[in-house]
């Protein structure tokens, strides 16, 4: 039986490559890229460490979330070694989602990606037993730029949706 993919908000890192589409897995993370001069693609990852708690005063929060570098694919073995370059993945192993809060579907949070880190605010729907968010984040902003292959590039701005197991 095929479920929703519980995606972590963070990172989806596919965050720096993708974005949002029905997954088919228990956790994950699906990162909607766009590129320039056109087309797109998606990066995703089948596994998120960590999970949303849902507080007695109805919040949100999650200590900590993380998605492995090693684990985002784009479906093209190639693209998927660049991305690993940017991300720098021999010295940051994961994209660590931290300080995660919530509140009446918007929420903010701390992400960190090869080694920089910045606030980001992202919106959520509770959903059963996982919690959908979506945020957006500029590649800029994390230090990842010239992301460029025979002509075509990434545009900065790309969207994260997640699917994070709540407890």
């Amino acid at each position: 039986m095929m479920k929703p993919m519980k995606i972590l908000i963070i990172f989806s890192i596919s965050t720096a490559f993708g974005l949002i589409s029905p997954v088919l897995a228990n956790q994950g993370i699906i990162t909607s890229v766009s590129l320039s001069p056109a087309g797109s693609f998606e990066v995703r990852s089948p596994r998120i460490r960590g999970a949303a708690t849902k507080n007695g005063d109805g919040s949100l929060s999650a200590r900590q979330l993380r998605v492995s570098v090693n684990s985002l694919v784009t479906g093209i073995e190639l693209r998927d070694e660049h991305l690993r370059d940017k991300l720098k993945a021999s010295e940051y192993s994961d994209i660590i989602v931290s300080n995660a809060q919530g509140e009446s579907g918007r929420g903010s949070a701390d992400l960190n990606i090869a080694g920089v880190q910045r606030k980001i605010a992202f919106t959520y729907t509770e959903r059963g037993s996982v919690v959908e968010v979506d945020f957006h984040i500029n590649l800029r902003d994390f230090s990842i730029s010239g992301i460029s292959y025979m002509g075509v590039g990434v545009r900065d701005q790309v969207r994260v949706k997640a699917y994070v197991p709540l407890r």
